[in-house]
């Protein structure tokens, strides 16, 4: 909970010192996860991670090492050798050893979500860690409206240099701040949704006229105003992109939660109405803010799309190395792209995978996080009470975080990767449980009923 909470807070903590410092304080917590028994399909699950913890590992460790594949090298080591006059050990990779930061981000990812996945193998545990999250994201848009009325030219302590007159509480970078909006958005939104979906046309009345009802009125205008003020905050960030698949993934969580309450009802139907919706408010978002202005996605976004690609099919096995691409990218530029402003990040996480680690291991990273929506959408349908709504909320933050890291870098930021990551080892480990329902044995069983009532 303190990591969660506390890695946003240090403009996102992207640097080295605070990626190792969450990265040993994770690693501690999850040594106690040796001792949590893990389900079947939790452990699953865990085997999954590390697979592919190893199988980047491995291909990074390739890219270093001299004459691995002599046609794959990188001819910057034959030119260095002719301009210096002094011998290169070639190799894949344009650096000789794997950027910290690189490994860091990896490492860190790695033991946030085994941490979530061993806090989901006790249904009280999850559902402290996510309403921790919950009202932490919550106080996040609180402190952002604040230091935008305030503050408007500081970030924390320093001087704000970029998106002056734009919510970005503590991150530097306005998407990213979204991104944890429309996270926690998600997250109140489906409390409220629950609540509402308790009441049926027949016990309006009844709420209205009796005086012991009055909490689940009171629970349902709270939770309500919450979410609507973390979508206010996300608002006034200005985040085409984090605007767009935070109401994606609001709606599919939503779509989840509807079939779960009426399992009569056909998916097709369910996913038609999704489609629909996102339609029009596709329209709607397209007349608003920044996206009617300046439009979807700008055009230096799209070129440097397009050079990516070109990267990619110049060395699509191993790629151009663990960390690389700002190093690479200044050889692809164009005079199509703007000269100002620096691009350290391709704008799209799996593509810029691509480019450093090659088309097989981003194939096997998209098939990894397809999977990982299809195992939570598919155990939220299926499951009740508490379980059914903190799956559905995740699986909509999922999807809004994978779509938002097509078109963005939000899951290169620590601050806002070590809050997915706990968020979605839970969700999974509660999904591949064998005690998704109401009643967890870790539980008594008259708290456990009154956790399934409310």
């Amino acid at each position: 909970m303190a990591v969660m909470v506390l890695a946003p807070f240090f403009f996102g903590s992207v640097d080295l010192f605070w990626v190792s410092l969450w990265t040993i304080t994770l690693s501690i917590s999850a040594l106690g996860g040796f001792f949590v028994p893990l389900k079947k399909g939790q452990a699953r699950i865990l085997l999954a991670v590390v697979s592919l913890c190893c199988v980047y590992g491995v291909v990074a460790i390739i890219q270093i090492v001299p004459h691995a594949f002599d046609r794959l090298n990188d001819v910057i080591w034959q030119r260095s050798s002719e301009l210096l006059a002094t011998p290169a050990q070639p190799r894949i990779s344009s650096r000789a050893e794997i950027p910290p930061l690189a490994i860091g981000h990896v490492l860190l990812f790695a033991v946030a979500l085994i941490n979530g996945l061993c806090i989901g193998t006790s249904r009280r545990d999850s559902e402290r860690i996510v309403r921790c999250a919950q009202y932490f994201i919550l106080s996040f848009a609180v402190y952002g409206f604040a230091a935008l009325l305030f503050t408007p030219n500081l970030l924390i302590w320093a001087n704000k240099t970029a998106y002056l007159g734009y919510l970005t509480a503590t991150f530097v970078n306005h998407n990213t701040a979204a991104t944890l909006l429309g996270a926690g958005g998600i997250l109140w939104f489906c409390s409220a949704f629950s609540t509402a979906q308790s009441v049926n046309f027949d016990s309006v009345r009844t709420i209205l006229l009796s005086r012991s009802s009055e909490g689940l009125a009171v629970k349902l205008i709270i939770r309500s105003g919450a979410a609507l003020l973390c979508f206010a905050a996300l608002l006034q960030t200005g985040s085409r992109g984090g605007l767009i698949c935070s109401f994606a993934g609001l709606l599919g969580a939503m779509v989840l939660m509807m079939l779960a309450k009426n399992r009569s009802l056909k998916p097709s139907y369910a996913f038609s109405v999704l489609a629909a919706a996102l339609l029009v408010c596709f329209l709607v978002l397209a007349r608003t803010g920044r996206i009617a202005s300046q439009g979807l996605i700008d055009e230096g976004r799209w070129s440097v799309y397009q050079l990516a690609f070109e990267a990619i099919k110049r060395r699509p096995l191993f790629g151009s190395g663990a960390g690389t691409f700002a190093d690479q990218f200044p050889a692809f530029r164009s005079s199509n792209l703007p000269s100002w402003g620096v691009w350290d990040f391709a704008h799209s996480s799996i593509l810029e995978i691509a480019v450093e680690m090659g088309v097989p291991v981003a194939m096997l990273i998209a098939a990894c996080a397809f999977v990982s929506v299809y195992v939570l959408a598919r155990a939220a349908v299926t499951a009740d009470g508490y379980d059914q709504r903190m799956l559905a909320a995740i699986a909509g933050i999922a999807i809004l975080t994978y779509l938002h890291s097509l078109i963005d870098f939000s899951l290169q930021i620590p601050g806002y990767l070590i809050v997915f990551g706990i968020l979605l080892g839970c969700g999974l480990s509660r999904a591949t449980s064998d005690q998704v329902n109401p009643i967890d044995s870790r539980i008594p069983r008259a708290e456990a009923k009154r956790s399934h009532r409310i």
